[in-house]
């Protein structure tokens, strides 16, 4: 047969037409082919079209055919090969895919190479990946399993890590005028941490200085030559009122050391109030300006040169503008091999765009819009790699800053369970870490309680009224008051009394006032304040900040196994729900006959009202000879509050031995 036939020439090398074609079609790996700079579908294997769920799409160019790729830096990648005829490879590429009308969030090793003509043109693209969601999300799964702790460190050697712990700001103020978030990657090829750092500094003044700085080197001595400069800016910045004094100063002393010449660094000032923006560009790429609908624009550049090289530092002014975002960000984000620098700018902008927008990966996007854009930018820009360490600042001027909060309720089970909702609902505003949302809620309502036990005789019930605001430095300030008379403790009353120590262990400063020294219209005033903060990512985490936790109400659920009886609790343990807690407690053991185990993990509050019932309980017990076993795992609400009041407790059931 001739070659044309399939036989002794083609066909030994190839295989017949229709096995090649039935091979194609049932491989595993995800197989396709496109023709054109407009990626037009001219193959694709059984296992790909399962992959983006949808059957029929050969010969649609793909932006029409997946219409929901725009700003998912798949297209652009695509574009990428076929223009520069350069095969490009990754890794858990994440790629979100309408499937029926459904966004399904999928993940992919993969790898694109050009399709070329005789005389070598690039005519069309080839790619094959292999579909590797299910491994991802075990390993998310995983991640959800351990703690905080343990995440952070899975994937970075003990050194990298603990130099980002020690250097680097892990947590970013919470301001009522603008939302701030920070993204940091280790260096890919050594995961050596190396001179990248950032910062954001409230002023007395109301701004906010925002840095991100760039030590050249990597390794122990870049790292603690970032830290010395870092402290000295951050020093100069609180100390001197003028900006430029302060950067002056920085330069100077990267002059002085050797490691710090050539540092470059990025400093903007932002009135949240006026949105005046300050800046400084020392060597560094300018800052970005991202609005609410996906418009950018980079700042004029100052023309300074990096530190300690003999240029004059410069400031030059701007504008933000309400919903507007600036973005701060070191150069390891935008360069790459064989491209430019402007070309590297140019790729930021579009993905930032559409991360502000909120266009890309929508479904899993962070709630805030600066989270948003340091999430994804990182993410969708290092892809194909990095070789530098890779910092992203972001501060996004809210439309409407954070109000203070007035309320008033009356010391009834149903006021006080109004009044924490709206206290919740603007915290859910204010979204801060959840340890500072925990302690902060602990002591505001131990306040309460005082006021619920203290101000007002039995079955009387008065107002108490909980006013709270967020200082421009980031300081949350609650004033409880009530118009009862001042009483004090009963010293019989060997449980009470706790709450308000309690809550001065667990927030930055606590004040009593008792009349005569408080307005007329207050009986007794508690003055609790507290900074708070957000996390700032350190590593290669996608998810920038978490939802905030659901609120349940108090609930009580019973369980018998062996004439071992178990209640697990959820919601708020507080005083208006102790007494049904305290109910709880004793009927479930028989009034202290039955050995009994409480399952505190999903307590959102544990208040001095209900230690005082765990207290009364063990007590019962034991004079029983019974055993009360508190479980609360490291982390949660009620394991804080049992560490501060010495109620021994465990993590688990796992941790729980025999009698």
């Amino acid at each position: 047969m001739s070659e044309e036939g399939g036989g002794e020439g083609l066909w030994p090398r190839v295989g017949d037409a229709e096995v090649v074609r039935a091979a194609f079609e049932e491989m595993p790996l995800l197989l396709m082919s496109t023709e054109g700079p407009q990626h037009t579908f001219v193959a694709a294997n059984a296992a790909y079209r399962e992959f983006v769920g949808k059957p029929a799409f050969i010969g649609v160019p793909i932006r029409e055919a997946m219409p929901e790729l725009a700003g998912q830096q798949v297209v652009e990648m695509f574009d990428r090969v076929y223009a520069a005829g350069e095969p490009q490879t990754s890794r858990e590429w994440r790629v979100q895919v309408d499937r029926d009308g459904a966004i399904d969030e999928l993940f992919a090793d993969f790898t694109c190479v050009p399709r070329r003509a005789a005389d070598g043109t690039v005519i069309g693209l080839l790619a094959f990946a292999t579909d590797v969601t299910d491994r991802v999300r075990e390993r998310q799964a995983a991640q959800v399993r351990v703690s905080d702790a343990e995440q952070r460190y899975r994937d970075a050697r003990d050194v990298v890590t603990a130099l980002q712990e020690a250097l680097l700001p892990t947590a970013l103020p919470v301001l009522p005028g603008v939302r701030i978030a920070a993204h940091y990657l280790v260096a890919m090829q050594d995961q050596v941490a190396g001179g990248d750092w950032f910062d954001a500094i409230p002023r007395g003044d109301g701004s906010v200085v925002l840095v991100v700085g760039d030590v050249v080197g990597h390794g122990l001595a870049a790292s603690a030559a970032m830290g010395q400069l870092r402290a000295v800016l951050a020093d100069a910045l609180a100390t001197d009122s003028d900006p430029l004094v302060a950067l002056t100063r920085a330069d100077a002393f990267a002059a002085r050391t050797p490691l710090l010449r050539a540092t470059t660094l990025a400093l903007v000032v932002l009135d949240p109030v006026t949105g005046t923006l300050r800046y400084a560009s020392c060597g560094q790429p300018p800052p970005l300006i991202v609005g609410a609908e996906g418009a950018t624009r980079f700042l004029t550049g100052t023309g300074t040169g990096p530190l300690g090289t003999g240029s004059t530092p410069g400031f030059a002014d701007d504008t933000l503008h309400p919903g507007e975002l600036v973005l701060l960000y070191s150069d390891g984000l935008i360069e790459r091999p064989n491209r430019s620098l402007e070309a590297g700018m140019t790729e930021l902008a579009t993905v930032a765009a559409d991360a502000g927008a909120n266009r890309a990966l929508p479904v899993r996007a962070a709630a805030s819009s600066a989270e948003r854009v340091c999430q994804l930018t990182v993410e969708l820009l290092t892809r194909t790699g990095y070789a530098d360490d890779v910092t992203v600042l972001a501060a996004h001027r809210l439309p409407t800053p954070v109000r203070s909060l007035d309320l008033q309720a009356p010391t009834t089970a149903g006021g006080l369970r109004q009044l924490r909702r709206d206290f919740d609902g603007w915290l859910d505003a204010l979204d801060p870490a959840e340890s500072d949302r925990v302690a902060l809620e602990l002591a505001v309502w131990e306040a309460v309680a005082n006021a619920f036990d203290h101000a007002y005789p039995p079955g009387h019930p008065g107002p108490v009224r909980l006013r709270a605001s967020l200082g421009a430095s980031g300081v949350v300030e609650c004033r409880v008051s009530d118009r009862g008379q001042w009483r004090k403790p009963d010293s019989a009353a060997t449980h009470r009394g706790r709450g308000l120590l309690l809550a001065e262990q667990l927030i930055d400063a606590l004040e009593v006032h008792h009349p005569p020294h408080t307005d007329a219209s207050d009986g007794t005033v508690v003055v609790l304040r507290h900074g708070l903060h957000r996390p700032a990512v350190l590593g290669p985490g996608t998810e920038a900040h978490a939802a905030p936790i659901p609120r349940p109400e108090f609930a009580v659920d019973v369980q018998h196994s062996d004439g071992h009886p178990r209640l697990r609790i959820r919601g708020p343990v507080d005083v208006v729900t102790a007494e049904a807690f305290a109910r709880a407690l004793s009927g479930t053991s028989r009034g202290g006959v039955l050995p009994l185990t409480v399952d505190l993990t999903e307590v959102t509050h544990l208040a001095s009202a209900g230690v005082q019932v765990l207290h009364r309980m063990r007590d019962q017990l034991a004079a029983q000879r019974q055993n009360l076993r508190l479980l609360a795992p490291s982390g949660s609400p009620a394991h804080a509050v049992l560490n501060l009041v010495r109620l021994a407790h465990v993590g688990s059931d796992a941790d729980v031995g025999d009698d």
